[in-house]
């Protein structure tokens, strides 16, 4: 299957499929929103596409990673999902990282497809999301794990195929409870694979709990970005989210 991209108005991080039109609206939120600047920009963009189409912007020829073109991409990620369509893709916020998220369509729903180099923690993130949706968190949406893999390519590719979640609307959630987070969490992970060094005590964290990667959406709180994964003193991830929302709502 054939597609044409563009780039996002105001925004090199953002690539559009021709005729995208008000989907566009949504890829913003594939790469957070813990900087309200750049958020207000994103959103400039969108509601600029959503308003005049995918027309007007000049066409893309590549991706920012990986050096695949467009359509040669598209043709890897078929392998492995038979009639998936791309909306867009969205780079990181951290200039010169090789990852790439894609906001798809696939057999009717909303997927998310997250590309990285295999040694950046997509895989660490399959497993753990796997594990999740095997036995999810109570109160705590996470992505479901459709597919996993590498792509064809001169370089090193992984994947990891998601359901969309929260791409209706969301925002950061801060000061959250979290009560029974921890234990919630060391409970459904323990199959992650353990380092050879770590202390006895260590148990299964997130690694980047923050107001970024925890938010707040129409039915509830979802957790994303499980790359950082991995086994950590208790307390590790509440101590690294308290610290995150007193940055955040100092800004």
């Amino acid at each position: 299957m054939t597609q044409q991209f563009v780039r996002f108005p105001f925004s090199r991080r953002f690539t559009l499929a021709r005729g995208a039109g008000r989907s566009a609206r949504r890829v913003r939120l594939l790469a957070g929103t813990s900087d309200w600047r750049r958020d207000l920009l994103d959103r400039a963009g969108s509601t600029a596409v959503a308003l005049a189409g995918t027309g007007p912007w000049r066409y893309s020829t590549a991706w920012p990673w990986p050096r695949q073109e467009p359509e040669e991409l598209v043709e890897q990620l078929h392998h492995a999902l038979p009639d998936l369509s791309i909306v867009a893709a969205a780079a990181p916020r951290q200039p010169g990282r090789a990852r790439l998220s894609i906001l798809g369509r696939w057999h009717g729903r909303d997927v998310v497809v997250k590309l990285g180099h295999p040694d950046d923690g997509i895989e660490t993130e399959a497993i753990a999301l796997g594990l999740l949706t095997d036995n999810p968190i109570p109160s705590i949406a996470t992505p479901a794990v459709i597919a996993h893999g590498r792509v064809d390519g001169d370089e090193p590719v992984a994947f990891l195929a998601t359901t969309a979640v929260g791409l209706d609307g969301q925002r950061p959630a801060i000061d959250e409870p979290l009560h029974t987070f921890e234990a919630d969490l060391a409970e459904r992970l323990t199959g992650l694979p353990r380092p050879a060094v770590s202390e006895p005590d260590d148990i299964p964290t997130h690694g980047d709990l923050a107001p970024w990667n925890l938010r707040r959406t129409g039915r509830g709180l979802a957790l994303f970005d499980w790359e950082d994964a991995g086994w950590r003193p208790p307390g590790s991830d509440l101590v690294h989210y308290r610290r995150a929302c007193d940055e955040l709502r100092g800004r």
